[in-house]
């Protein structure tokens, strides 16, 4: 037995402190009494040996650890462990197994530890903290609310799989090649290693000192089916490997327990079975968004009924979707209704150009008075108006959202400069826009109030995306299949984009909608000789505000401007006051079409404005708990 032994020296050495490493059992057993052991080469075992102390009195005076196999390579350890805390208070000891380690290229090799116990012969606190940090399996045995000292004993107890070189692994025999001890920080006094298996032992050899000594421990000496090794002590951060071995065929040619490495390649890889699972749910997923897109944002409309018409009196009219047509120019709004309305019925927002239309309307209904107060040049800067309030904001003629607009501008006073709402209004331009939309969604024009319908869908669209993520990364930490995630997370950005689409009309909004597209159709392609108009009729003043909220200012005004340099007999707005006064409403310096445009632009500008402050102080200074990293730690 001794020869077999020595003529396996050499390479049993070299395996102890190189393959074996890798392909071998190297498992690094630590105690935190003032150090913790670490895997060679390990950085997270070093991780581990900063949180624990470093007190001089703690040491190791026993340390006994018996292995007993199966003959399907399972180990059943037992370590007796006598620990000598010092005067010093601690909870207990604390001590790292590497769980993994390098295969290959793409996998790791890894050792299975379960049904962790231990005890305490000398009624020390014996509760078992089991926790794995990266490569190593962290157990911390005692109570943090418990402090021991001087000599304690302890006995724990697991149970590893993968431990065990099979013959085709070795070249040789099976064998069991242990680093028991991994370079701790305090001496190990007294180490007693039993290593038994199913069958007779073939060699006991065993190996102490630095990394890649190839020193003979104590003692190692084999009999029958049990291998035992001694060292009489294990200088700080050192280490004491062993290894037993055994016929070849013992553990009936088990093999390690091989684990793929994780990479982004790995995880997002495309292979036919991955490819065809992403394919289908994204091509899934967005029809399924599509369908439902389809059906709750699909507008209704009369069927059998003229475009833009409704259902006479008592008249029943069948309800489907609604189908593009050709528009049918209208010479007049859609009775009844105001630009605002309209302007939010088109593109089913309640923008800021529809609340500057409804800004001009009332203008033109005579509630307020438009003044220009500074040049007509094109910056912004030297530009200003007044608006002067010439009606009464509680008349019951005024629908909820203008009444709004127009106590939220004047605010008690009877004029304001356009320039001055920028730090006063924009807090209430959000309470016009919920009562037009309420407006619009009380009028039936919708099947829900626009802005709640996008919400909804944005929401959901937004838990769609979330929760597709979240999987793309559970896929990615623990299979190949992270693509299939990411086609997920398309589907949710495919539904977020949906989300403008979202407000469905009714059949009487489309009827309504049919009607301002074709005045829109009108205001946008109407020439100054195609007008008709009464002498002394305001036509221009009439319109305008829709011309705003459909976004054909410009080109409104400038008609009228042609005509009136034609030498037609254009009524001035009484409204509207330009830099040049009274009277000189179409002739004034500068034109009034560009004047207007720019007043709409600025009235636009004025109104979203944020609030001074309504974003806080972004500051410049540091500030408790900011910057990167930091950390902290302590001893056990």
């Amino acid at each position: 037995m001794a020869e077999r032994a020595t003529g396996r020296t050499g390479r049993s050495v070299a395996r102890a402190v190189g393959v074996a490493a890798a392909v071998g059992t190297a498992l690094g057993i630590g105690l935190l009494t003032g150090g913790v052991a670490h895997a060679t080469g390990s950085a997270a075992q070093a991780g581990v040996r900063a949180e624990a102390g470093n007190d001089a009195e703690d040491r190791i005076t026993r340390y006994d650890l018996a292995i007993d196999l199966d003959d399907d390579g399972v180990a059943h350890v037992a370590l007796d462990l006598a620990v000598d805390f010092g005067s010093s208070p601690n909870h207990g000891p604390y001590l790292t197994y590497v769980v993994k380690q390098r295969w290959d290229d793409t996998q790791d090799r890894v050792y299975r530890t379960t049904d962790v116990r231990a005890s305490s012969s000398t009624g020390a606190a014996a509760d078992v903290d089991v926790e794995e940090e990266g490569a190593l399996l962290v157990l911390r045995i005692g109570d943090e609310d418990e402090e021991v000292r001087g000599l304690q004993e302890y006995r724990i107890t697991y149970d590893v799989e993968g431990w065990v070189n099979a013959s085709d692994l070795t070249g040789g025999d099976d064998e069991l090649n242990l680093n028991v001890l991994g370079g701790w920080q305090v001496p190990v006094e007294d180490v007693t290693v039993t290593v038994t298996g199913p069958d007779d032992v073939t060699f006991a050899e065993c190996m102490a000192g630095r990394l890649g000594s190839r020193d003979s421990c104590t003692g190692a000496e084999a009999s029958g089916s049990t291998a035992t090794f001694r060292q009489d002590e294990t200088p700080a951060n050192q280490h004491l490997t062993v290894v037993a071995g055994f016929p070849a065929g013992t553990f009936g040619g088990v093999e390690p327990l091989l684990q793929d490495r994780w990479s982004a390649g790995r995880a997002f890889s495309l292979t036919p079975a991955t490819g065809l699972a992403t394919l289908a749910a994204l091509l899934g997923g967005a029809g399924l968004v599509g369908w439902r897109a389809r059906l709750r944002g699909r507008d209704d409309a009369y069927l059998g009924l003229t475009p833009g018409l409704l259902p006479a009196p008592g008249q029943q009219a069948s309800v489907g979707q609604r189908r593009r047509v050709p528009v049918t120019v209208q010479f007049t709004p859609p009775a009844g209704f105001r630009p605002g309305q309209l302007g939010t019925l088109v593109d089913e927002h309640a923008d800021p150009r529809d609340v500057t239309a409804t800004l001009v309307d009332l203008a033109v209904r005579g509630y307020l008075r438009i003044e220009q107060t500074t040049g007509t040049g094109d910056k912004a800067d030297e530009r200003d108006w007044r608006l002067v309030e010439t009606g009464d904001s509680s008349d019951p003629a005024l629908l909820p959202y203008e009444a709004a607009l127009l106590k939220d501008i004047f605010a008690g006073r009877t004029s304001v400069e356009l320039s001055a709402l920028r730090t006063t209004f924009a807090s209430s331009m959000a309470s016009v826009q919920a009562a037009l939309y309420e407006d619009v969604t009380e009028r039936g024009w919708f099947r829900g109030n626009p802005t709640k319908v996008r919400a909804r869908w944005a929401g959901l669209g937004s838990l769609v995306t979330f929760g597709a993520v979240v999987l793309a990364v559970l896929l990615a930490i623990f299979t190949t299949w992270a693509l299939v995630g990411v086609g997920l997370v398309v589907v949710g950005v495919v539904m977020l984009s949906l989300t403008r689409a979202a407000p469905a009309r009714t059949a009487d909004g489309t009827a309504v909608l049919h009607q301002a597209e074709g005045f829109r159709q009108y205001l946008a392609t109407a020439e100054g000789p195609q007008l008709r108009f009464e002498e002394g009729e305001d036509l221009f003043s009439r319109y305008l505000p829709y011309a705003i909220a459909f976004g054909v200012t410009e080109r409104w005004a400038r008609v009228f401007a042609d005509l009136a340099a034609q030498g037609r007999a254009v009524p001035d707005p009484t409204w509207y006051v330009g830099a040049w006064g009274y009277g000189a409403f179409w002739s004034g310096g500068g034109g009034f079409a560009e004047s207007l445009t720019s007043f709409t632009a600025d009235a636009e500008s004025a109104i979203t404005a944020p609030t001074p402050g309504s974003f806080g102080s972004s500051g410049s200074g540091g500030f408790s708990g900011g910057g990167v990293g930091g950390g902290g730690g302590g001893t056990w």
